[in-house]
C-alpha cells in the first residue's frame, strides 16, 4: 500500500470533502497524511486522519480588511503574502516527505513543485470545473456555448489567468525551487511553457469531484481530465442536536435553512436584517447558522431559531429550502438532501453554482450579496413555497446522486497512478 499526502487549505469547505477522501484511502490500507490549514487540526483528530499542520487560518485572513476587499472581488488583494506562502512551501515540503504521491487541491496547487522535486505523481483534485475548455470561461461553467469563436475566447481565458497567477508568485516559486528543492527555474511564462516537464506531473492529471449530472463534461477534454463525484463526508451520524433545535424543526411550517459558511460580510447584521425582513414577509422560519461571518441578530423573533453550526448532511434533510453563498461544498449538500437553494453568492465560483442550480430547475433566482435587497428575496421565498417543482426537481436530482459514489470513485483513478 502507498503513502499518501492530501495537501488541502482554506476554509471548511476546501477541507472536508478531502477528509471524506483521506477517510476512503485509509479504508483501503493506504498511510494517509492530511497536510492542511492549522486550524483544522481538532477536525481531522477527531476523525482518525493523521495531520500535518500548514500555517494560515483562513478565518483570520479572511476576516481581515485584505481579506473581506477579497472575498468583495477586488482581485488586487493578496490574501497570502510572500512570508506565509513560504512558510506554507516549506511545511508542505516536510509533509509530504516519503510519500508515493500527492492529492491536490486547488488552494494547494503549489504542491505541483514539491511533487516534481519528489519525483513522484501528483493529481488534482477540484471542486469546481477547472480545466480549459472550449464550452464555457473560466468560473463561468454556467454560461456554455458551441460557437467557434467564443470558444476560442473561453479557452484564452483560463490561459489568461493561469499565466496572470505565475507571474505574480513566480518569483517566490522560483526561489524556492532552487533554494530549498534544488530544481530549476521555470520558464517566465509558466509550467506550460517547459521544455522538458516531467513525464507525471504534464498534463496534470484532474479528478473533477463534483457530479457529471450538475456540470456535465465538456467534450473536449482529454484523458487527463477524469470525471468523479462528490466527497461526501458523513458528519451527521456523531451529531445530537440540542433539544430546542430538534423542537424548533418538529414544528409547522418546516423551516428554511440559513447560512454563509466561511463568508463574511462587511455589515453581517445589515445581511442578517435583510434575511429575517424577508423571512417574516412571507411568515416562514429558519434555522440560521451564523458561520465565520457571524451573522446574527441580538433580538430574533421566536420565528428564528441561531446556531453556530449544525453538520449539514443532518440539518438539510429536516428543512424546506436553503438560502446559502453557493460555494461548492454547501451546494453540493443541498443537491444531495434534494432541497431547493436560493444563492447569494459573494465571488469567485459562487455565482456559478447559482446560475447552474437554476437551470437545473432547483432554484428560483440568484441574488448577489452585494446589493442584495429584502424584495428580492421576498420574492425568491414566495416562489419555493408556492412552486412545488423545485423540491420535485431537487428530489430528481438527489435520486441521480445517490447512484454515485465519488469518494470510490477518486480512489480508483489515484490507485491507477500507483502501479
Amino acid at each position: 500500500m502507498a503513502h499518501i499526502t492530501v495537501l488541502t487549505i482554506g476554509s471548511r469547505g476546501d477541507v472536508q470533502p478531502f477528509c471524506a477522501l483521506a477517510l476512503g484511502l485509509q479504508q483501503r490500507g493506504h498511510q494517509v497524511t492530511l497536510a492542511s490549514s492549522v486550524n483544522f487540526a481538532d477536525f481531522a483528530s477527531q476523525l482518525g486522519i493523521p495531520f500535518a499542520p500548514i500555517s494560515g487560518n483562513y478565518q483570520e485572513l479572511m476576516s481581515s480588511p485584505t481579506g473581506l476587499e477579497f472575498l468583495e472581488g477586488d482581485n488586487s488583494a493578496t490574501l497570502i503574502n510572500d512570508e506565509l506562502r513560504w512558510r506554507q512551501l516549506l511545511e508542505g515540503w516536510n509533509a509530504c516527505q516519503g510519500s508515493d504521491l500527492i492529492v491536490l487541491s486547488l488552494l494547494g496547487l503549489w504542491g505541483y513543485h514539491l511533487a516534481e522535486a519528489l519525483k513522484i505523481p501528483a493529481i488534482l483534485a477540484a471542486q469546481i470545473p477547472i480545466a480549459s475548455t472550449r464550452a464555457f470561461p473560466f468560473l463561468r461553467f454556467a454560461e456554455r456555448t458551441d460557437q467557434y469563436w467564443p470558444g476560442l475566447v473561453n479557452v484564452f481565458s483560463y490561459r489568461l489567468l493561469e499565466f496572470l497567477n505565475w507571474r505574480k508568485n513566480h518569483k517566490l516559486f522560483n526561489q524556492f525551487r532552487q533554494e530549498v528543492l534544488h530544481l530549476p527555474p521555470l520558464p517566465w511564462a509558466g509550467a506550460r511553457y517547459r521544455r522538458n516537464p516531467p513525464p507525471t506531473l504534464s498534463p496534470l492529471p484532474t479528478i473533477n469531484c463534483y457530479s457529471a449530472a450538475v456540470v456535465p463534461p465538456p467534450s473536449d477534454w482529454g484523458l487527463a481530465i477524469q470525471q468523479g463525484g462528490y466527497l461526501f463526508l458523513d458528519t451527521a451520524n456523531g451529531f445530537t442536536p440540542p433539544p430546542a433545535l430538534q423542537a424548533f424543526l418538529e414544528a409547522e411550517p418546516q423551516p428554511f435553512y440559513i447560512g454563509f459558511g466561511s463568508m463574511i460580510s462587511r455589515n453581517p447584521e445589515k445581511l442578517a436584517q435583510t434575511v429575517i425582513s424577508a423571512l417574516e414577509a412571507n411568515q416562514q422560519r429558519a434555522v440560521i447558522c451564523s458561520g465565520w461571518g457571524n451573522i446574527g441578530k441580538a433580538n430574533l423573533p421566536p420565528s428564528i431559531y441561531m446556531i453556530d453550526e449544525v453538520p449539514h448532511d443532518w440539518l438539510f434533510p429536516r428543512v424546506a429550502a436553503a438560502i446559502h453563498h453557493g460555494g461548492a461544498g454547501t451546494t453540493a449538500a443541498t443537491l444531495k438532501a434534494g432541497i431547493p437553494s436560493i444563492v447569494v453568492p459573494f465571488f469567485a465560483d459562487q455565482p456559478s453554482w447559482g446560475r447552474r442550480l437554476e437551470q437545473l430547475g432547483v432554484s428560483p433566482a440568484t441574488h448577489p450579496q452585494k446589493g442584495l435587497t429584502c424584495d428580492q428575496l421576498t420574492s425568491s421565498i414566495q416562489a419555493i413555497v408556492d412552486n412545488a417543482s423545485f423540491r420535485e426537481q431537487a428530489q430528481q436530482l438527489r435520486t441521480k446522486l445517490q447512484a454515485e459514489d465519488g469518494v470510490a470513485q477518486a480512489i480508483s483513478i489515484i490507485e491507477s497512478y500507483l502501479k
